[in-house]
């Protein structure tokens, strides 16, 4: 089974009924509880779900940010794709290059 990361809003087990029926496992993290805190190994789970969360935040943010700069004028549903396409590959390719500039890819 495919693993997909949920944020808190997804905790339990029902919101996830979409994604459990398309083959996803969900990756929630876990939440502590008065009088019964995580675990050392729940607070390293947490931890590793945060970080691919926080790096698809990023880039989803990042994204509509951009979004909100400039209004998408265009007749017709294709035109509209196509410079959709081109702002998420031109975003992507920034993304790249800041990352070879950080020496985090090849």
């Amino acid at each position: 089974m495919r693993e997909v990361v949920c944020g808190f809003g997804l905790q339990r087990r029902e919101y996830c009924g979409g994604i459990l029926k398309r083959g996803y496992e969900p990756q929630i993290s876990e939440k502590g509880y008065r009088n019964h805190p995580l675990t050392e190994e729940q607070k390293a789970s947490n931890r590793t779900k945060s970080k691919v969360r926080c790096r698809i935040e990023y880039i989803f943010g990042e994204q509509k940010m951009r979004m909100e700069e400039e209004t998408l004028r265009s007749i017709g549903f294709a035109r509209a794709k196509f410079w959709i396409g081109m702002r998420n590959l031109g975003s992507n390719d920034s993304r790249y290059l800041s990352l070879k500039k950080l020496g985090r890819v090849d």
